[in-house]
């Protein structure tokens, strides 16, 4: 472990658009990932050893896909869409990411092993909108995503689609109405309990806050 000094900053920490962090903690270096929507080369990670000071550390890919609207032909484009909500998590000694995107209506899953990469490029079954990865301690992979209902579903060891048969339910609901839903799962286990953090809008009036769900199963 690097001998690290107390540090101190001010908001924003990064005069920079990142949406939608993720933060992962390999020993005493913190990686964030951060979407990057219809921008090539994508999906970006930063890297610190304090939280507060941030550097670039790679892109995922050069390009997500080679369609025409990512090409930008024929008055086609995919300003909006792209890729959304990465999720980074870490199983052995291989780092992982997944996300959506919304032009493609797909689930991507990236594998490397160092996270500077080579990324390598999969897919996850089905559409896992504002999704977290969760690998348990028996491990059992599992994908929590959705809005407004949010979801748990297990996925097979190599990652690649739900497991048949394996568990597959609700766990949160924000019901109905001219509100923002539960999204932007971030899904965790410490101490022995399980976290759910999402976030969603008040119901009487447009207010976003963030709201914590835990269990111990």
């Amino acid at each position: 472990m690097r001998d690290v000094k107390a540090a101190t900053g001010t908001n924003p920490i990064i005069p920079m658009d990142f949406p939608d962090p993720d933060i992962l903690r390999v020993g005493d270096t913190y990686y964030m990932v951060t979407t990057t929507m219809y921008f090539m080369p994508g999906c970006d990670i930063l890297r610190s050893h304090d939280l507060i000071h941030w550097e670039f550390c790679t892109h995922v890919y050069d390009a997500l896909e080679d369609t025409p609207a990512q090409r930008l032909e024929g008055g086609a484009n995919a300003y909006g869409k792209g890729m959304w909500a990465a999720s980074l998590r870490m199983r052995g000694d291989t780092f992982y990411i997944s996300f959506i995107a919304k032009d493609t209506g797909k689930t991507y899953l990236y594998a490397a092993d160092s996270v500077e990469g080579p990324w390598r490029k999969g897919e996850i079954e089905g559409f896992y909108y504002d999704s977290s990865l969760f690998f348990d301690g028996d491990g059992r992979a599992y994908i929590v995503h959705g809005n407004a209902q949010v979801y748990i579903t297990e996925l097979r060891d190599d990652l690649t689609g739900p497991k048949r048969g394996g568990l597959n339910r609700m766990i949160a609901d924000s019901g109905k109405g001219g509100f923002l839903g539960y999204e932007g799962s971030h899904f965790y286990r410490i101490g022995g309990r399980y976290y759910l953090f999402v976030i969603h809008s008040r119901r009487d009036r447009w207010k976003r806050v963030e709201s914590c769900f835990s269990s111990d199963s």
